[in-house]
């Protein structure tokens, strides 16, 4: 992937990244800024993935009422959450 295809799929992610319920825009904006490059590319799709859901099923995953059936949200949400945990008082 060349470094502008790399640049216009940050910038896709930032906006997919702003959600209709705002207790998501923080954890996932955040994620993305901190911890996105540092993903491999398995885990990056993951990512791309989560992104596609509805608003209320990331954040029922988020707050753990439930889980995806994709076993890489699954490892991604927890990254999320730990990033957002660690990160929740800055």
């Amino acid at each position: 992937m060349t470094e502008q295809q790399q640049a216009e799929r940050l910038v896709r992610l930032r906006w997919a990244c702003r959600r209709t319920l705002q207790a998501l825009d923080r954890p996932l904006g955040n994620f993305l800024r901190d911890c996105f490059q540092s993903l491999d590319m398995g885990e990056q799709f993951a990512f791309e993935r989560l992104l596609k859901s509805k608003d209320q099923e990331i954040l029922d995953w988020l707050i753990g009422n439930r889980q995806p059936r994709d076993t890489g949200m699954c490892a991604i949400i927890e990254k999320v959450r730990q990033h957002h945990d660690n990160t929740a008082g800055e």
